[in-house]
């Protein structure tokens, strides 16, 4: 009987656990998008300058910029990503900025 409650419980505690890292991939995504791609050509400083001020579709174009004109490589669905989280940036991004010398809280 002590197995059996040993294991409810820890289904029960890392249930949310699981479901946050879950739902962190797109952060992730866009974390290492950051660090490895955008960085590969700028320094963070550079990026995380914008991120949040710069408009969706200002970014839009910026990333498109990179990869028709400077051969950045970014596939769509990348280039969507990196979009989204640059003009609506998560925590991890903001603390990738913060860690880096990007000058955002």
């Amino acid at each position: 009987m002590k197995k059996l409650l040993f294991v409810v419980s820890l289904c029960v505690l890392a249930g949310p656990a699981f479901a946050e890292t879950t739902l962190d991939a797109p952060a992730a995504q866009c974390r290492e998008l950051l660090v490895k791609r955008c960085q590969s050509c700028h320094y963070l400083e550079r990026v995380c300058s914008k991120v949040g001020k710069k408009s969706e579709r200002g970014w839009k174009a910026t990333v498109k910029r990179m990869v028709k004109r400077r051969g950045a490589k970014l596939d769509a669905s990348e280039q969507s990503t990196l979009v989204e989280c640059l003009a609506t940036p998560t925590p991890s991004v903001l603390e990738e900025c913060k860690v880096s010398g990007g000058g955002r809280p």
